[in-house]
């Protein structure tokens, strides 16, 4: 009557930085993560980023601005993530026990409790649900960085969600964990 599924998850995460002249900066980053939630083809996710920013204000045509702009960088980044976060087992076939005595068969008048399947369809396919995430920041900084801040625009946008949906009942389930749709917001952040 009851099951016991491990849920574990293996990441590997590597980053390259490069600065050049301290006013060109490179970041490339890759993220592998690998989770027991997903059968085998689907395990593993690959997550990639990167990052470009500009120190404008070392650029030597703005050395006459040194008096009152202390800082001014411009910044841009692209990268994904990924998420597994749904129940261990979603891609196997689960039984249970029958909840009423109703359901039980019977052998030479002895009743005997019938297992049945759980409500959830299993799902071999499922895959890492994805989040790109695109942003554009400008850093600035006035009179020795005594008045400094950002701002920045992002966009993200998730694909492939992770969504318990409801089925046709004549399959016999009434959910299965199935990847679909898309999501996407975007804004500007002050600070």
């Amino acid at each position: 009557s009851t099951s016991r599924s491990d849920k574990r998850q293996l990441s590997f995460f590597a980053r390259g930085n490069y600065n050049f002249d301290n006013r060109y900066l490179f970041t490339a980053t890759i993220r592998s993560d690998g989770s027991t939630v997903f059968s085998a083809k689907n395990k593993w996710g690959y997550f990639p980023s990167l990052a470009l920013a500009w120190r404008i204000s070392d650029e030597a045509w703005m050395e006459r601005s040194k008096e009152w702009l202390s800082n001014l960088k411009l910044r841009l980044s692209v990268g994904t993530a990924g998420n597994n976060r749904i129940k261990s087992g979603a891609i196997n076939s689960t039984f249970s026990l029958a909840e009423t005595s109703d359901k039980n068969i019977y052998f030479n008048e002895t009743s005997a409790v019938v297992l049945q399947h759980a409500s959830n369809l299993s799902n071999p396919d499922l895959k890492w649900e994805t989040t790109l995430t695109r942003n554009l920041g400008i850093d600035f900084g006035f009179w020795n960085n005594r008045l400094s801040g950002s701002i920045d625009a992002y966009w993200n946008t998730t694909k492939d969600l992770l969504m318990n949906a409801t089925i046709p009942s004549s399959t016999g389930f009434s959910t299965q964990y199935k990847n679909f749709g898309q999501t996407s917001n975007k804004g500007i952040e002050l600070a």
